[in-house]
């Protein structure tokens, strides 16, 4: 009973507490709602206190003769102290003085407190990056990830490129939008760390969003962009697979909004990353423009096979596939050729490397790489070049085509390793399709030993549903920490052609991973140098900072997220070079390898590099360099003399069945 008692009279008893409290909360909601807000609620308290110091001197000894003309004092001395020495009588005097000090603290103290906030407010919008953009054919970049600062440089650097691509829009100049979700000065200069001396802030612009929202589409201006590029992230966005998921739901959201009458002209160029191949054509579903799609795991370890199978591509990959480093694959109309045969163009660009042609085929195209010499050029095709930059493209003036005959000869190579012995260390969302790719190698049969801390059974059953030729890629597999010397000493490296260390996905971001990418190298290393077989290294980096750690070493590193933005980048100023980096690294077709200079049997022999060419062409090979000494050199002038010896190897595009 005491209880309850104790009970009701909390309920009732001070109710000015609650009125007090009341008020307070109105007050609160009242000045959430913001600036202006503010403003009402301080020009109320003015015209109060004005009020009430009217009313107040009015019962002085020396009233005004009405109380507007009272009110009308006491706010001029609120709002300007100027008036204060104009007062006679001291109740006056002393009702002024409290006034005026009042004015100061809520006239004058406030407005500036309230300005001040709502000034600064305004500022950190602007630099979120909130305000909608109005332009037109920019390039749009979608997502914040450990590819877009190599996307921006890759754009930048590409100045040809650009160009080109924007004159065919009628556009002046390039200009880059990043949505990212956070907009921040950290973030700005972060790229602007990572860009050095290409930094321009008026050709680039961040806005605050993410791509899975109209609402952030719109604020980037998303449909009249030229191109938009929608890259992956290996941990941005969790696992791959929830980065495939995020982009084919974002494709699908610009596809729904974008459309405009129910046709595709209205959306723009879309290229984008998947991570599974099994996902591609959900992604092609999801979009009705066109989109062009970079499936990066098959496209990586495509390029990891090449390389375990042909170790030193990595050198000429990275030269292919990045801007401003030498050699590049370019392409090029050239309408003046048309009905010519493809084998009678060798000599009108002397300064580029002609390696095939891409030919349209419905919405999208064909690749042709060292095509037969007969193949007749159409009106519509595309001539694909090796060159440093797109003005080597350009043909001899007055060139005339004289037909070129030459006399095949049949060649037999040395056969490459029909079984290779190779250790995988590490697992990742990558390595299921290094396998697949394995198996595509017809004439070759591969051994695997996989260490990793994934169990075996999910291994197992990621290959089991990429459905391996298990016939020639054999797994073994054991559970274990990469980084322990013990582990590594029981897998005997040195009994193995190759090893791969693959960088860890399950960690929480990329500078994890290439630590224990590091770490994982030093420790074999270390065993290594206990036996007398050192077997080819390829190490899977996440981070072009770290490349730095293994220059004192002669493991190949491939950068796998440089690879995918520069390619990205590529794609969106010209998408036919998309089909042509697929057949350049997929198995069988066209395809970039070594041959010894003994097979050639020109060792120690005062050659130029036109006469290599003409060498491998009568072997149905496109000669595209050398290497000597380890040293590789893309299209060097046709009139360079070299004197290889029998250990170095020219750099041939061939083509198998």
């Amino acid at each position: 009973m005491e209880n309850l008692f104790f009970k009701l009279r909390s309920r009732t008893t001070d109710p000015f507490a609650r009125i007090k409290n009341y008020l307070k909360f109105r007050v609160e909601r009242l000045l959430l709602l913001g600036v202006h807000f503010h403003l009402l609620v301080i020009a109320s308290v003015i015209g109060l206190v004005a009020i009430g110091g009217g009313l107040l001197v009015q019962e002085t000894d020396a009233p005004f003769d009405d109380h507007e003309t009272a009110i009308w004092w006491a706010f001029l001395r609120l709002t300007d102290p100027g008036y204060l020495g104009d007062d006679e009588g001291l109740a006056r005097r002393v009702i002024s003085t409290v006034v005026t000090v009042l004015g100061y603290v809520l006239f004058m103290g406030s407005l500036i407190a309230i300005m001040t906030q709502w000034l600064n407010q305004t500022i950190r919008n602007f630099e979120r990056g909130l305000t909608p953009i109005v332009r037109r054919n920019h390039i749009l970049i979608l997502g914040w990830t450990n590819r877009t600062s190599e996307i921006v440089s890759e754009l930048i650097r590409a100045e040809e490129r650009v160009r080109r691509f924007l004159q065919l829009l009628g556009a002046r100049g390039l200009h880059v939008v990043i949505l990212s979700e956070d907009v921040s000065l950290e973030r700005t200069m972060e790229l602007r760390r990572a860009l050095g001396s290409l930094w321009n802030p008026k050709k680039i612009t961040f806005r605050s969003g993410i791509p899975l929202r109209i609402e952030h589409l719109e604020r980037v201006d998303f449909k009249n962009a030229s191109a938009i590029i929608l890259p992956g992230a290996d941990f941005a966005y969790g696992s791959a697979d929830e980065s495939d998921m995020r982009i084919i739901k974002t494709l699908m959201s610009i596809s729904n909004q974008g459309k405009r009458g129910g046709g595709t002209g209205d959306l723009p160029l879309l290229v984008t990353e998947i991570f599974d191949s099994d996902k591609v054509f959900m992604a092609q579903r999801a979009y009705r423009g066109i989109l062009e799609i970079l499936a990066s795991d098959v496209f990586i370890t495509r390029c990891m096979a090449q390389n375990v199978r042909h170790p030193g591509l990595s050198h000429v990959f990275h030269e292919i596939l990045s801007h401003g480093l030498g050699n590049e694959v370019y392409i090029h109309t050239s309408k003046q050729f048309t009905g010519s045969r493809f084998g009678d163009l060798s000599g009108a660009y002397p300064k580029a490397i002609l390696l095939g042609i891409v030919r349209p085929q419905g919405e999208s195209f064909c690749p042709l790489l060292n095509p037969p010499e007969d193949l007749i050029l159409e009106s519509e095709d595309r001539l694909v070049f090796l060159a440093e930059n797109y003005r080597d493209c350009e043909p001899l003036r007055n060139y005339q085509l004289e037909r070129v005959s030459r006399k095949f000869q049949e060649v037999s190579y040395a056969r490459e390793k029909s079984k290779r012995r190779i250790l995988i260390l590490g697992w990742n969302h990558k390595a299921v399709d290094l396998l697949k790719e394995f198996g595509r190698q017809i004439d070759e049969q591969f051994e695997v030993a996989v260490l990793a801390l994934v169990p075996t059974a999910q291994r197992e059953s990621e290959i089991k549903q990429k459905d391996i030729d298990l016939r020639r890629v054999v797994v073994t597999h054991r559970e274990g920490e990469t980084t322990s010397l013990s582990n590594l000493r029981e897998m005997e490296p040195d009994r193995y052609d190759n090893v791969v260390i693959l960088g860890s996905d399950w960690v929480n971001t990329q500078e994890e991973s290439d630590a224990r990418t590091i770490v994982v190298h030093l420790v074999l290393r270390n065993v290594l140098d206990e036996g007398t077989h050192k077997p080819e290294i390829l190490v899977d980096l996440l981070d072009s900072d770290n490349v730095a750690m293994f220059e004192d070493y002669d493991s190949e590193v491939l950068i796998t997220p440089l690879i995918a933005s520069h390619v990205l980048a590529q794609v969106a100023l010209r998408r036919e070079i998309n089909v042509v980096y697929e057949e350049l690294f997929a198995a069988g077709g066209a395809e970039i390898c070594f041959r010894r200079v003994s097979d050639y049997g020109i060792a120690g022999q005062n050659v130029n590099f036109g006469e290599l060419q003409e060498m491998s062409a009568c072997r149905d090979e496109i000669a595209l360099g050398i290497r000597q000494n380890g040293g590789v050199v893309l299209n060097p002038t046709p009139d360079e003399p070299y004197i290889l010896s029998e250990l170095d190897d020219l750099i041939v595009l061939i083509r198998e069945n």
